[in-house]
């Protein structure tokens, strides 16, 4: 059974991320916000990383941190490096497209080496990683 779970893990991360992908080139659905937007305009040039011309300001290192920290129980719990991965790449992804412009993984590590040292370092063991870049 743990087999199977680290054998399919890296295949839903890697589809879930080739399915982002593939939503970026798609046409706006019926009912979208008008090409001269600032929401069309921020789907259409904002790179990840960068801020979106609207000004969102990317998630603090306090605000990151709170949310690794209450993510440890989880991942704790997830009992596999490859499932700790794969829920990080999905849930920390997700969380950051919620709060304005989603980082790198050099960001991220930057913030948290600052800010929660001890939890990056729980956080990255737990999903046997060295970086936040490998996600």
């Amino acid at each position: 059974m743990m087999r199977t779970i680290r054998t399919l893990a890296p295949a839903l991360c890697l589809g879930l991320a080739l399915t982002a992908c593939a939503d970026a080139d798609a046409p706006p659905p019926t009912g979208a916000a008008a090409p001269d937007t600032p929401t069309a305009t921020n789907a259409a040039t904002g790179a990840v990383g960068a801020a979106p011309a609207g000004g969102s300001a990317p998630a603090s290192a306090e605000e990151v941190c709170a949310y690794l920290d209450g993510q440890l129980p989880t991942l704790k719990g997830i009992g596999s490096e490859t499932g700790v991965m794969a829920n990080l790449t999905v849930n920390l992804y997700s969380w950051y497209e919620k709060q304005g412009p989603v980082p790198t993984g050099r960001q991220i590590d930057d913030q948290t080496r600052r800010e929660c040292p001890a939890t990056r370092t729980e956080v990255l063991k737990l999903a046997g990683m060295e970086s936040f870049e490998r996600l």
